[in-house]
């Protein structure tokens, strides 16, 4: 079967979960000797905007989109793009393939790709990786940065996105940017900043979109549950939860544990990820015992340039004797980083999406102490794989560190995936039948 997948990057250009996840279904495909090609956008600036350069990775075509990222750009940029539409028709053209699989659709590419692709007789699928489509933020926390239970009417969500975030901005600037992002609004926000009119568009684009879709594959439950609230039909809903090639892991899992108790925490430094609880947990864990032996690595960065504020203040509060922060590494040097630890630390705040560093961290065995949001609760069974704590609770998160101090949990853990590689990808051959099968049907 020919197979076009569309993400937003592709190691070694991305390491975030998507990207690697991507990686590794394209991978799982080649090897069951389906025919696999991949397009992203390529926001770097090299290259003029919509040229399409085609290289290869581990065998694959690789076709990177060249379209750089624009602080000019309007806001309809971020979800629709004509250009992009066009070269994405003349490569289905050109490549032919049975069947589209999106695991992005914003962001360097457009909405329109899922009905560019019907018109063109091919059918289409995607993986939901956060709440992008349903919210432009990406994770449901407004700009107080806040759960915001939505989503919301358009004009609700309007002003949450001109609403300029305390974790990017100082004060004053933050209340500049505000005023004259609402003085833009009044003028109907000009293309700059977003109006209850954008929102209605960019509402009308994503219904069309998961029309066009023939499924859509949750991850988690709870990813599915609020996308069959927000309308979509549950026939076109697939629960589906990520896997990866384990082996590489495998063989991490006799590496002894480091005799100082090392805490890890993988992702981005960005407030939905929970790194201000996580430090504040940390000084709670020093004042209950100076003497404890443990330290806290910190491997990430900001998120694509966001959170710069946030990320400094948390990183300025940093005890260098118990807390350090290491740079981000490469996605096939997981199984190695993650083998030096006792344990991951993963706080975050908000819903999750079956996270890539805990996924990883069952894989090795690694236990993991995580908040008991619903895309982590149902990935991590407490306490056969470590211990859950309510979000934002500092205390109880220090304590559950605590018992790995304690010698409470240790390595390995129930090592081993929800869903096994093979597992996963018969299920991906046998809905891509389905949809190749009711196409042919009309």
């Amino acid at each position: 079967m020919r197979i076009l997948v569309v993400s937003n990057g592709y190691p070694p250009r991305g390491a975030f979960g998507t990207e690697f996840y991507t990686r590794e279904l394209v991978r799982a495909l080649a090897r069951r000797g389906h025919a696999p090609t991949v397009l992203h956008p390529e926001r770097g600036g090299a290259r003029s905007r919509y040229e399409l350069e085609g290289v290869l990775e581990d065998g694959v075509p690789v076709f990177l989109l060249h379209n750089a990222g624009d602080a000019a750009k309007r806001f309809r940029s971020s979800y629709r793009d004509e250009e992009v539409e066009r070269v994405f028709a003349e490569l289905l053209a050109r490549e032919r393939p049975d069947v589209v699989h999106f695991t992005y659709l914003l962001w360097g590419l457009s909405l329109r790709l899922p009905e560019v692709a019907r018109a063109a007789g091919v059918p289409s699928v995607a993986t939901l990786t956060d709440y992008g489509l349903l919210c432009h933020r990406g994770q449901m926390f407004d700009a107080t940065l806040a759960r915001c239970g939505g989503p919301h009417p358009p004009a609700v969500c309007a002003r949450c996105i001109r609403t300029p975030l305390s974790s990017e901005h100082a004060p004053l600037a933050r209340v500049a940017r505000g005023a004259a992002a609402e003085g833009l609004a009044l003028l109907g926000g000009l293309g700059r900043v977003p109006v209850t009119a954008d929102l209605v568009e960019r509402e009308g684009e994503v219904r069309r979109a998961l029309d066009a879709l023939a499924r859509l594959i949750a991850p988690t439950r709870g990813l599915l549950e609020t996308f069959a609230r927000a309308g979509v039909a549950r026939d076109k809903l697939v629960p589906l939860t990520y896997s990866f090639d384990e082996q590489p892991y495998q063989a991490f899992r006799a590496v002894p544990a480091p005799k100082t108790v090392r805490f890890g925490f993988l992702g981005q430094f960005a407030p939905h990820k929970g790194l201000a609880c996580l430090l504040a947990a940390a000084r709670l864990l020093e004042r209950a015992d100076p003497r404890a032996e443990w330290e806290l690595v910190l491997h990430g960065a900001p998120s694509a340039g966001r959170h710069r504020r946030y990320a400094l203040a948390q990183l300025a509060s940093l005890d260098g004797r118990r807390v350090r922060r290491e740079p981000s590494f490469a996605p096939d040097e997981a199984p190695r980083v993650l083998s030096g630890l006792s344990a991951l630390v993963a706080p975050s705040e908000w819903d999750e999406n079956a996270p890539l560093a805990v996924l990883q961290a069952r894989a090795l065995g690694l236990p993991v102490i995580a908040t008991d949001v619903p895309g982590i609760a149902e990935i991590v069974a407490a306490p056969a794989q470590g211990r859950l704590v309510p979000v934002g609770d500092a205390r109880a998160l220090a304590e559950a560190m605590g018992a790995v101090v304690r010698g409470e949990f240790a390595r390995p853990l129930a090592p081993g995936l929800p869903l096994a590689l093979d597992a996963h990808v018969t299920r991906l051959e046998q809905l891509y039948a389905a949809v190749l099968a009711e196409s042919a049907h009309g």
